[in-house]
């Protein structure tokens, strides 16, 4: 196939998953050679689309050709020649570094002698080589990501596609990977990606734009105008949010932290090293740093999951090496992983947060309504939560963390893999529960995000390498963006 040729020709595709439509009459065409992008809200049918290229899902009416063969008689041969990496985490995480290369190269039939010899490029071309050895569940979300592409490379495919490749890691192994994807790119080799990251939908060479299963738009970033993320906000419809909370405000120390000395161990492995950090009522504290940096460790000892191997914590007013058990029902914790139980109505996670918390029958009833409200979800109170959104069970999981109105609200990575749009509309809401006193710790791998926090700390390998507001930083940095100084710390760590 000659540079240039369609790889891929795809006519009015739709595809209806029982009564809801995930994608309507779709034409598109992708190019031999090209990085194409695909963007759109959460919903938009983005996975749908891959997953229809990919020959893993079937039109319900409509046709996809991939290099001449079609998705539903071709789709052995389809699912031969290309590569597919999906959001989920796809190795084996009892595997190590090598056995996962080995056991795709297995599955792709690739002789022994070949194999050695891409095994050790793939290892070089990903910088994975001095973890051979180690199980892929105990690598860095940046290296596990390096991984699964290298599995997919392992056949050489022509064809790559990529299911929001960087989501949940940090600048630094986004930027590694893209480098990986620009290398391989460079060798004729077409790539379509998904990304809720405008910076990096500007680097694909066009962008398809899907908004309520529709293509609505199909160009190169360009075509767009400078700022891509405000066009993306201009044609999503945004709802009405909610623009207040329903609580008094905090006294003035709540929410207040205090942090000497703290070590968190395991084995031999130091997570945690904060010499000391206070955090006052009110703020919105970021906790910034690459893939196994110690945040989501630091939050959970503050939240009392895990005790401190050494050092003072004190949580609002609280002894966390005494009494952890004091806090729990004056803090709210949303965690990256759990937050609400997606086989229960959204009333019904509502309802058992607010009796967990120990709300009146009055009280909760007045909360729940606030919670349906900021949710968006008034009048869809029996909808399982799992058939809901990503961005929309997002916000449920926020108000149900805060139907108790805490005194500190831990957010662990809560805006990863939202579209730009419900990122905004998340961190309006973050800022009114600050004003109402509450202290806020977030962790984020959107570094633009951070510039919402009153201030940031920086960690790398457990430690606080920078801390100040972003302003003050950006200025000691001598630039206007905080991500080049994300990535100048980082870099210089010892």
């Amino acid at each position: 196939m000659l540079p240039g040729e369609a790889v891929i020709k795809i006519k009015v595709l739709s595809r209806r998953f029982k009564r809801t439509w995930a994608l309507r009459g779709i034409d598109l065409e992708v190019l031999k050679g090209e990085v194409f992008g695909i963007v759109g809200p959460d919903g938009s049918g983005k996975t749908t689309l891959m997953q229809s290229i990919c020959a893993i899902l079937d039109p319900t009416s409509g046709t996809v050709l991939v290099q001449g063969f079609d998705s539903v008689s071709g789709a052995k041969e389809i699912t031969s020649m290309i590569g597919y990496m999906s959001q989920a985490f796809s190795l084996y995480g009892d595997l190590t570094v090598e056995e996962n290369l080995e056991f795709f190269g297995g599955i792709r039939g690739i002789r022994a002698e070949v194999f050695e010899k891409r095994k050790d490029e793939l290892l070089e071309f990903s910088g994975l080589k001095p973890f051979l050895k180690r199980r892929s569940s105990q690598l860095s979300g940046g290296m596990q990501k390096k991984l699964a592409l290298s599995c997919n490379l392992m056949h050489e495919p022509d064809l790559l596609v990529l299911d929001e490749p960087t989501l949940g890691i940090d600048p630094l192994s986004r930027r590694h990977l893209w480098r990986m994807l620009k290398e391989y790119n460079s060798r004729g080799k077409t790539i379509i990606l998904s990304t809720s990251y405008m910076d990096e939908a500007k680097r694909c060479g066009r962008l398809a734009f899907l908004l309520n299963g529709e293509l609505v738009a199909c160009d190169r970033p360009e075509a767009f105008g400078e700022d891509l993320e405000e066009v993306f906000a201009s044609r999503i419809k945004k709802a009405d949010w909610v623009r207040a909370v329903p609580f008094d405000r905090k006294p003035a120390e709540a929410g207040f932290v205090r942090i000497r000395g703290l070590k968190k161990t395991f084995g031999g492995f130091t997570a945690v090293d904060l010499q000391e950090l206070t955090v006052e009522s009110g703020e919105i504290f970021g906790l910034l740093g690459p893939n196994g940096s110690g945040k989501t460790t630091t939050i959970k000892v503050l939240c009392g999951l895990l005790s401190p191997t050494e050092g003072e914590v004190e949580v609002a007013g609280v002894d966390m090496a005494k009494s952890p058990e004091m806090v729990r029902g004056r803090i709210g914790y949303m965690s990256q992983r759990f937050s609400l139980y997606l086989d229960l109505t959204v009333k019904e996670n509502i309802d058992f947060f607010g009796r967990v918390y120990g709300l009146s029958p009055g009280l909760l009833d007045e909360r729940r309504r606030w919670v349906l409200d900021l949710s968006g979800l008034t009048g869809f109170e029996d909808v399982l939560t799992g058939e809901l959104s990503g961005a929309v069970r997002q916000r449920l999981a926020l108000g149900c963390s805060l139907l108790h109105h805490p005194d500190i609200l831990f957010l662990d990575e809560p805006t990863s893999g939202i579209d730009p749009v419900s990122r905004r509309a998340f961190w309006e809401i973050i800022r009114l529960i600050a004003a109402s006193g509450t202290t806020v710790f977030v962790t984020t791998h959107y570094i633009s995000e951070a510039e919402n926090c009153t201030r940031v700390a920086l960690l790398h390998q457990g430690r606080i390498l920078a801390l100040d507001s972003p302003g003050a930083l950006k200025s000691r940095h001598g630039t206007d963006s905080l991500e080049d100084v994300f990535i100048s710390v980082m870099e210089g760590a010892p």
